[in-house]
């Protein structure tokens, strides 16, 4: 297991890319401006089979699509509608997928960070709805599909490096209907949760080689930062002038250089298929390596995972037993 390194995701499928020939690969939040987006057109370098590109609305997808077609004409791609904001369209968009046997990897990167107070159209907060629990519901309606691939298939939800200053307030995950509301807490919040939710994941699925990660890209320019103010900038020039960004548990946090999102997408590759981490199921994984040293107490708590899992039930009134 090699130590963290800044790497372009051309290097990552350089060395294990052979193993995504053929395969069929779902990405969310796919953009001209995402991460995704990114991902996606590098997977295509690999001659995936299909290539199934999820957002709200089409014309995000189509420049993807096109620069594809320009640069792997054999790769086919279809467009998945879909609004993480919506339980009923997450379960309308699976359902329309039912000619499609299996997903080899499924990369849950969409994201929403630090909007103005909002709920989605279920009544959740905002960030922890749609960065959370709809990859809860969506991991859970594809599980099958996954499984059918076999040993080697992966799911990469995409948290980031606010994971590390978050924490799930069980009483009130909605922050009192928004009373209570800070942005930046929020999707720290939302962020502990996914890491969470993987790591009570990779255990329930046990010795089947589906391989489950939750990543840190880096911190990368595009379009997550739209709700960015100029307050949020100062605030954030502000901790990293005074060195004074501490996760939970009070340990110092290094602010991460600007990276381009050829190297936000290489982490996302890393844990779909590089075989050096295999043994680390369930890992948070920064810069290309396991990183789950950089997680804090509350989310590495097998209690709080417990305890995650049946909130997340009770919010969408159904059971995820796998």
């Amino acid at each position: 297991m090699s130590s963290q390194q800044i790497l372009p995701s051309e290097t990552i499928i350089h060395r294990y890319g052979s193993s995504l020939a053929g395969k069929t690969i779902l990405i969310t939040g796919v953009s001209g401006d995402s991460i995704a987006g990114e991902l996606a057109i590098q997977l295509s370098a690999a001659r995936p089979h299909l290539l199934i590109l999820s957002a709200r609305a089409e014309e995000r997808v189509t420049p993807i699509i096109q620069k594809i077609k320009s640069i792997a004409p054999d790769v086919k791609t279809r467009f998945l509608k879909m609004d993480l904001g919506d339980m009923d369209s997450i379960r309308k968009a699976v359902d329309t997928l039912r000619d499609i046997p299996k997903i080899d990897h499924l990369a849950c990167v969409a994201g929403v960070m630090v909007p103005p107070y909002g709920t989605t159209k279920d009544g959740f907060e905002m960030q922890f709805g749609v960065n959370y629990l709809a990859n809860f519901l969506l991991v859970k309606l594809l599980l099958p599909k996954v499984s059918a691939a076999g040993p080697g298939s992966s799911i990469i939800i995409v948290a980031s490096g606010a994971a590390r200053t978050g924490k799930v307030d069980f009483e009130d995950v909605g922050f009192s209907e928004g009373k209570t509301y800070e942005p930046l807490v929020a999707y720290s919040q939302s962020n502990a949760a996914r890491v969470m939710f993987v790591k009570t994941l990779a255990e329930k699925l046990g010795d089947r080689g589906i391989r489950v990660f939750s990543i840190d890209p880096g911190a990368v320019w595009s379009g997550l930062q739209r709700h960015f103010t100029p307050e949020f900038h100062e605030m954030v020039a502000g901790l990293s002038a005074s060195g004074g960004m501490v996760d939970l548990d009070g340990r110092p946090i290094e602010m991460p250089p600007w990276t381009t999102k050829s190297e936000g997408a290489a982490t996302i590759i890393t844990g779909m298929i590089d075989p050096t981490i295999q043994g680390h199921n369930g890992a948070f994984l920064h810069n290309n390596a396991v990183a789950n040293d950089e997680l804090n107490s509350h989310t590495l708590n097998p209690d709080n995972q417990a305890k995650l899992w049946e909130l997340s039930e009770q919010m969408l009134q159904e059971p995820f037993a796998v």
